[in-house]
């Protein structure tokens, strides 16, 4: 395999990471700014979590108005979540190896019996991420249901998600080809994109090489984006909302429609 360009990669990702925190901060004091009493820890009881956990991880407001919405939605969330997660957790225990504080775990999860674990579970969740952004451009561009018309899907970050879902597939079957192994069977998605198949049978190293770095940047650049996205929008928009009906009771029943008002749309 050729050699990696890991110090302009971590270059990179360290100037997209300080950008995302930037970012954060400078809209996390306009909200303060905004905010009638300011931002108190005590705030966040116990129903306030539980409006964001509602409205993060079960949508159940867009559920209530199109359950074919609902469904592109949480595979998108969820296929984005679980592979950021596994991501970070690799890099984590990668970083504690390194002063062997990671109880053997990062070479459990790398190529020990933990490395079946590994591939099932990006193969399953890239598969699940990659059906959501399917979905989203069909749903888009082909169905073009009537109320597409006043949806806020960001479609340049759903296009940017399926790429980065194709090259991960791509990254790991040209692995796959460059060394085998017997437990490859678990990725049973990347033996779906083996460089054979579509003829290419030469050059696998620089194939690896180029899939390697588009993948990796691509990723990075991710967090640059994050703030201006859609996505970011999903996450903390329902916090702040339940934050200000904490703050003003009366707006409780302006966030809390009665959805059974409204008739799915499929």
């Amino acid at each position: 395999m050729h050699p990696r360009p890991w110090i302009l990669f971590w270059f990179f990702v360290i100037c997209c990471h300080l950008y995302l925190d930037y970012s954060l901060y400078r809209r996390w004091k306009g909200w303060i700014r905004g905010m009638k009493t300011g931002f108190a820890m005590s705030r966040l009881k116990m129903p306030v979590v539980r409006i964001w956990l509602y409205e993060v991880f079960l949508q159940r407001q867009l559920f209530s108005l199109s359950v074919m919405r609902w469904l592109i939605h949480q595979c998108i969330f969820w296929g984005f979540i679980s592979l950021t997660f596994l991501s970070l957790t690799k890099f984590i225990l990668l970083l504690l190896s390194r002063i062997s504080l990671d109880a053997g775990l990062h070479d459990f999860f790398s190529w020990g019996a933990g490395y079946p674990f590994t591939k099932l579970w990006g193969d399953f969740f890239g598969l699940i991420l990659f059906a959501g952004c399917a979905g989203a451009l069909a749903r888009r561009f082909v169905l073009r249901p009537v109320e597409t018309a006043h949806d806020q899907t960001d479609t340049f970050l759903t296009v940017y998600l399926l790429l980065m879902t194709l090259s991960g597939f791509m990254l790991e079957s040209l692995r796959m080809a460059l060394s085998p192994s017997d437990l490859d069977n678990y990725a049973f998605i990347g033996g779906i994109f083996m460089p054979a198949r579509f003829g290419i049978v030469a050059g696998l190293g620089t194939w690896h090489a180029v899939t390697w770095i588009f993948h990796a940047f691509s990723g990075a650049a991710i967090l640059a984006y994050l703030p201006h996205s859609k996505l970011l929008h999903s996450l903390l928009a329902p916090l702040v909302i339940a934050l200000n009906a904490a703050e003003e009771e009366g707006r409780k029943d302006m966030y809390w429609p009665k959805t059974k008002q409204y008739r799915p749309i499929r």
